[in-house]
């Protein structure tokens, strides 16, 4: 008995030494204070830098103070930072080809291991930042300053990308053609957040598509020969009639708007052409391309019921459903509640949304960390949401957000199993929802 008691202990002692062992190689697997540390540490300056950014309210493809400010402290954290990014020649929002106000940093960590990519946002709306992408940009530096700290003894890299131009996402110039540019190549998962009135991780982006008709008709007089005229305006109407009626066959998450852009320029004369921009959007592929297809054909209905002509565009870029990884979603959920925020503050999404974020989360497992920057029930893109990103309490949830991706970001990067189960899940889900 002596002897298998000693034996007991020697193995104890052989245990506890490996462990130990393991803990000096990678000091900084078991270190999540260092990180929250570094962002507390940071949380001053970057409030400064949170405040300046709302106070420029630049807009897409403008932001060039709002960039050069984060590509600074993006630097000083010691990233690697390219900017003035080459896009896809035909995205016309932006000039000479070069997304200026884009740009991608790079921190390596010790050794080969998952990339995590923090994404930032940072334009503003016309009535300033009502959509708090200050609050954005800075919870992703806050996350990068944290994961800056342990990236000297922590496996793989972190990339922060600089998307410009959300709030035009499906014109293709921030994140739809930095994508395909392959700017976002070599990530495992991507992070990004969203001010709100809540604290979510369940909104799924609808795919986003429009659709612009010309009708073609022939003038004549309204009065003295209508009968010899062919009415654009008409062909349009007929469109609208067509796609109300189609609606009632329609998916529920599934949305038609639209607008007549021109339709005529005197009563006296018979329309000889009209415009119209069709919006489509669903929650996956397949249903939005039939959907799709459809309201195309109700103009051709149009067309056809009145004699028009009609002619058709197809835009090359669209907003992309975006792929909800369950997997993914629970493992940054559970770093939201060990941060303190009660069950009590995290609610469903209930609206639905676009934006061209849903080209990456179809491309790469993404999640979205709505944070409760605002009082309940203000929405996005008003005055009240504007106000709530300016503030305090706006800035005290950015911080909890930032802080959120970065444990999650880390935990990413020293489990690499745990990005393998994700993608595996992104992948299968994927496939399903494309089918």
């Amino acid at each position: 008995m002596k002897e298998a008691g000693r034996f007991l202990a020697i193995l104890g002692i052989l245990s506890a030494g490996l462990w130990i062992v393991g803990i000096l190689i990678n000091p900084a697997w078991a270190d999540d204070k260092k990180i929250i540390a570094a962002i507390d540490a940071a949380s001053d300056r970057f409030h400064e830098v949170s405040q300046k950014i709302y106070e420029w309210r630049e807009i897409g493809q403008q932001e060039f103070k709002s960039s050069g400010l984060l590509m600074e402290e993006l630097r000083k954290l010691g990233f690697t930072v390219t900017s003035d990014l080459r896009m896809p020649p035909d995205i016309t929002v932006v000039k000479d080809g070069i997304a200026r106000t884009a740009f991608r940093a790079e921190l390596k960590g010790k050794g080969p291991g998952p990339t995590v990519t923090i994404m930032l946002e940072y334009d503003a709306m016309p009535n300033g930042h009502s959509c708090g992408h200050n609050l954005i940009a800075t919870s992703g530096l806050l996350a990068a300053a944290g994961l800056a700290q342990v990236m000297a003894e922590t496996p793989g890299r972190v990339l922060v990308m600089g998307t410009p131009d959300e709030e035009n996402g499906s014109l293709g110039g921030g994140k739809v053609g930095l994508v395909e540019m392959g700017y976002f190549e070599g990530s495992d998962v991507v992070l990004i957040t969203h001010g709100a009135d809540r604290w979510s991780l369940d909104q799924r982006l609808l795919g986003s598509k429009r659709a612009y008709f010309t009708f073609k008709g022939k003038a004549a007089h309204a009065a003295a020969a209508p009968h010899k005229g062919i009415n654009a305006l008409d062909a349009t109407v007929l469109t609208y009639s067509c796609v109300g009626l189609l609606r009632q066959q329609l998916r529920q998450d599934v949305r038609v708007h639209s607008i007549i852009e021109k339709g005529g320029v005197k009563t006296n004369i018979i329309p000889e052409m009209a415009q119209a921009t069709f919006h489509v959007r669903a929650l996956d592929l397949p249903t939005l391309n039939d959907a799709y297809q459809k309201v195309h054909n109700c103009a051709k209905a149009g067309a056809l019921g009145t004699g028009a002509t009609l002619e058709f565009r197809e835009p090359r870029i669209f907003s992309m459903p975006s792929i909800d990884v369950p997997a993914f979603t629970k493992l940054v959920l559970d770093k939201v509640k060990a941060l303190g925020v009660p069950d009590s503050k995290i609610r469903d999404q209930e609206e639905l949304a676009s934006s061209d974020l849903g080209r990456v989360g179809n491309t790469y497992p993404t999640v979205n960390l709505w944070f409760k920057a605002a009082p309940d029930g203000v929405a996005l893109h008003s005055d009240q949401m504007r106000e709530a990103a300016g503030s305090e309490e706006g800035w005290k949830a950015t911080v909890i957000a930032g802080k959120a991706v970065a444990l999650s970001a880390y935990e990413l990067l020293t489990h690499p199993e745990k990005v393998k189960a994700i993608q595996e899940q992104f992948n299968r889900i994927k496939g399903g929802d494309n089918k």
